[in-house]
């Protein structure tokens, strides 16, 4: 194997998985040797991610961690109709019911990036074992 990719895992999941996909991440975070905020932090996000590709992308998803020389890299994708137009990046009102997940993660992972089309949302996000803490 090569230092930039030591690893790789791929699997689908629903609802009745996520507990599974946190676990994922929370061992790769913890091979990548990530400090235990972040790594409890990259939990936390891809839960989020998790959960929306449940809830919005039609019930079920799918995860790729990738063990880097450096980190690990973590892809979440769905196959639902995609984000709307004009979804703000900002915390929502207090009173709003949701749309607190895409921009918990934006706050916890640095490096992220989001591809909507109408065949799925796919959201690619990196966490390096040198990050500093949040």
């Amino acid at each position: 194997m090569t230092r930039d990719r030591l690893r790789a895992v791929s699997r689908e999941f629903t609802g009745d998985g996520l507990r599974r996909v946190r676990d994922l991440v929370d061992r790769a975070a913890r091979v990548a040797g990530i400090s235990a905020v972040n790594a409890h932090n990259l939990v936390i996000a891809v839960n989020e991610l998790a959960v929306n590709a449940v809830r919005h992308g039609g019930g079920s998803g799918r995860i790729v961690i990738e063990q880097t020389g450096d980190g690990v890299r973590i892809e979440v994708s769905d196959h639902g109709p995609g984000l709307p137009e004009h979804l703000s990046q900002e915390l929502p009102a207090p009173d709003a019911v949701g749309g607190r997940g895409l921009w918990m993660v934006r706050n916890l992972c640095r490096d992220l990036h989001i591809t909507s089309t109408a065949r799925g949302v796919t959201v690619r996000l990196f966490m390096s074992r040198t990050e500093p803490a949040t």
